[in-house]
């Protein structure tokens, strides 16, 4: 063979050699490739799969009876299934998902509104749960439930707007649920009105026949009429107090977030931004009260005379700080009308409360403020400063819980409201003040607060 054939046939067996390389490369590629398509399906399938789990699990939470939120949030899985947690969304989510109907439960809707004062409003509320739980209702429309902003707007708002649903959801079942209207669950009301301050529209009638939701409150009395029977009954030991009136008063009814927010930024900003020991007093002395006429052995509608018997009580003082709850806007109005009815006693307790406001007490060591509408509405909130008489009132409760000391009088059901609140959150330095003085309300050896009887 001559050196010419013997080139050919080395460069014919090298590009064999090289094509086969080649074909060898693209079939290893093309393995690879499908098994990256094979596991990208497998991938895929399996979020597919843990999607389908979590919009059924979904799905039950929100058309079935579960456990409440209290238990789940305490609740540990080891299941890759991804379960509902609230913890990561934002208050408003939240409250979606906790109002969602249960489709399983009875549900109720209030057929009145609530009137008068925030205590008053306050027995109503906890009137219409013992109606509830007395029925076995064991859920409640909130565009039932509403909250009038009573000398204010006078306009009636419903109960989500102003106290926190979520944290009261989480005591279901020992606590009715609060939700909203879902027209194929509830088909016996529709709701018109704003979102705001919503009605309740009965499709059957007469409301007897309603079941989806039934209706509870006869008259517009029923809710109040069942608490104060309920309370006498109690404080004449003739029934045991209901365990979830003590979870109402210890714990579950608590303001909106956002007033909550008020409240902590204002109680920080005592004593220069330190936090301060501070005392409540509630001084019920508008000129409403001053024309109550029950219970007058233990009224006291003088100002001067109040502050007198609380430094009396206490020589030296007790706190840092004196927070006065009190209608400053109803004392005003009653001053500029003094010419036509002569109440010399309003304009002389307007003059004490602007007085010690500015001078202090204990002469000086001790410093006056108020908090209540003028905090709702210096918060420039877009709803709570319009509807701030309602919500400096929910303010001064809920901050009244938190004093180091309350003084009140047991002629004002929001007095003895607070007392009974305090009274089970272990809060016994709490006074009334009567003609003669300041005397204990809740001693430590008291077994159950006092009763509200005026």
């Amino acid at each position: 063979m001559n050196r010419s054939s013997t080139s050919k046939t080395c460069t014919r067996h090298l590009f064999m050699l090289l094509l086969g390389s080649m074909v060898s490369l693209c079939c290893l590629f093309n393995v690879i490739l499908l098994l990256n398509l094979d596991n990208a399906n497998i991938m895929h399938n399996h979020n597919n799969n843990e999607k389908d789990n979590y919009n059924q699990k979904s799905s039950q939470t929100e058309t079935t009876s579960v456990p409440s939120l209290r238990n789940r949030r305490t609740t540990t899985t080891t299941t890759t299934t991804k379960k509902l947690s609230f913890g990561d969304e934002d208050y408003t989510e939240k409250l979606k998902r906790s109002m969602m109907p249960y489709s399983n439960v009875s549900t109720a809707a209030y057929r009145h509104s609530f009137w008068a004062g925030f205590c008053n409003q306050y027995m109503m509320f906890v009137g219409l749960i013992i109606l509830a739980k007395q029925n076995n209702y064991s859920q409640l429309l909130v565009e039932s439930i509403r909250w009038k902003d009573t000398y204010g707007t006078n306009l009636q708002i419903r109960h989500d707007v102003f106290f926190d649903v979520v944290h009261w959801n989480s005591y279901y079942p020992n606590l009715p649920r609060i939700v909203t209207h879902n027209e194929d669950l509830l088909p016996d009301v529709s709701i018109s009105g704003s979102d705001m301050s919503p009605r309740i529209k009965w499709k059957a009638m007469p409301m007897e026949n309603s079941s989806r939701p039934y209706f509870v409150g006869e008259k517009q009395t029923s809710a109040v009429h069942a608490y104060l029977n309920y309370d006498k009954k109690v404080s004449k030991k003739s029934m045991e107090r209901f365990s979830f009136e003590i979870d109402i008063m210890k714990d579950a009814f608590q303001p909106h977030p956002e007033i909550q927010a008020i409240i902590r930024g204002f109680l920080h900003g005592l004593n220069g931004n330190k936090g301060s020991d501070f005392m409540v007093l509630h001084a019920r002395i508008e000129p409403d009260m001053q024309k109550h006429s029950r219970c007058l052995d233990l009224k006291v509608v003088s100002f001067q005379h109040i502050i007198r018997m609380l430094e009396a009580e206490f020589v030296d003082p007790p706190v840092s700080t004196v927070i006065v709850i009190l209608n400053r806007e109803l004392l005003e109005k009653e001053v500029e009308n003094v010419r036509n009815n002569n109440n010399t006693l309003a304009e002389e307790n307007l003059n004490v409360l602007n007085h010690i406001l500015a001078q202090g007490l204990w002469g000086g060591r001790v410093k006056v403020i108020e908090a209540g509408s003028k905090l709702a509405i210096e918060s420039k909130h877009g709803i709570y400063s319009k509807y701030s008489t309602l919500t400096g009132s929910i303010i001064n409760f809920f901050m009244a819980l938190q004093a180091n000391i309350f003084v009140g009088t047991e002629v004002s059901s929001y007095s003895l409201a607070l007392v009974k609140s305090r009274f089970f959150r272990n809060k016994h330095d709490n006074y009334f003040y009567v003609p003669q003085g300041l005397k204990m309300a809740t001693p430590l050896d008291a077994t159950d607060p006092p009763v509200f009887a005026c």
